[in-house]
């Protein structure tokens, strides 16, 4: 079956293709019976008008371009869903990639968004500690979430993650634990490094110094940090308090311990990042710090359109959002 063109709907009214257009622009040069007539054809016949081709006139399109890290990272879901909440008000869609935190793979997603003129971008920086993509030279309205970029000073809006390990190491203190650690991510990227930061500065606030035996690193997925938890309480059984990189990190950890016998929170507290959805439903529910996700993806969304319309007003735009803990049953 193929689309509905305006020649086809001409042929059906009996008139020319450029009174088609005219018409169902609602130009006030055609007749309004002439209007009525052609919008009713068109609207039996199934017609959408085309967007590739308005794209291909005015040399852009009304999409934008959203490149994240892994689309099965189920924290991104409530930040897609903001944005998309954003820009689909003002009639424009969304691209979504993900670069897999690999540098050459972004580069090449950027070059594919600018192949097709989206009006602007919204991305996620890979491994931005050793990332050299200067993203202010963009030639199209952008802005970082979740990370700012190491070179990207301009706009962006993220989480303070050194509050979240402020919020972690107060709460492990406040339970009274004596051996706390930290699982963190594996690449290098900002957030896990002042996370850790701010809660190792909590702690040795209160003399709970951490050593190089209570930090583990690994990827960001549920099956590594289950692996890694299995071996880790096998040679560090003291260890009371963990503090995880993120929630979806979490659900593995608390798999391994319950293969390993350890009682959630009786022998040690698990502390997550994040709040997704599966963490509030989990058995045990996890107890964690959440991120304004939605408003975020919204708020970055929504700036990003007041760019694309207003595109002599400069992008310097940057927000940080304060984070919150949740005590639920870990």
């Amino acid at each position: 079956m193929e689309y509905v063109r305006l020649k086809d709907i001409a042929t059906r009214a009996s008139v020319s293709i450029n009174t088609v257009s005219r018409a169902l622009k609602g130009k006030s040069d055609i007749g309004l019976s002439t209007i009525r007539k052609i919008k009713k054809i068109a609207e039996e016949m199934g017609y959408v008008p085309d967007a590739a081709a308005v794209s291909l006139r005015s040399r852009t399109s009304k999409a934008v371009g959203v490149i994240i890290t892994y689309i099965d990272n189920s924290f991104f879901a409530r930040i897609l869903q903001g944005i998309n909440d954003a820009v689909s008000t003002h009639g424009y869609t969304i691209i979504t990639l993900a670069s897999n935190e690999n540098l050459d793979k972004e580069t090449e997603i950027l070059k594919l968004l600018t192949a097709y003129r989206v009006s602007g971008i919204l991305l996620v920086p890979s491994r931005d500690l050793i990332s050299e993509f200067d993203y202010d030279r963009l030639r199209v309205p952008h802005i970082t979430i979740v990370r700012k970029g190491s070179l990207n000073t301009e706009s962006y809006f993220i989480t303070d993650s050194f509050s979240s390990g402020t919020l972690a190491g107060q709460y492990a203190i406040s339970k009274g634990r004596k051996h706390p650690a930290y699982l963190g991510f594996g690449l290098p990227v900002s957030c896990n490094q002042t996370r850790q930061e701010g809660y190792l500065r909590a702690l040795q606030q209160v003399g709970l110094g951490i050593g190089e035996k209570e930090i583990r690193m690994c990827d960001a997925t549920a099956e590594d940090a289950y692996s890694a938890a299995v071996d880790w309480f096998r040679v560090n059984p003291r260890i009371d308090f963990l503090f995880v990189y993120n929630d979806q990190m979490a659900l593995g950890v608390l798999r391994a311990l319950h293969d390993l016998g350890v009682k959630v929170p009786d022998d040690v507290s698990v502390l997550g990042h994040d709040d997704i959805e599966a963490a509030r439903h989990y058995t045990p529910s996890i107890s964690t710090i959440r991120v304004p996700k939605y408003r975020l993806g919204y708020e970055s969304a929504s700036c990003l359109m007041d760019l694309i319309r207003n595109k002599e007003k400069k992008n310097t735009t940057n927000t940080v959002y304060e984070p919150e803990l949740v005590e639920r049953e870990t």
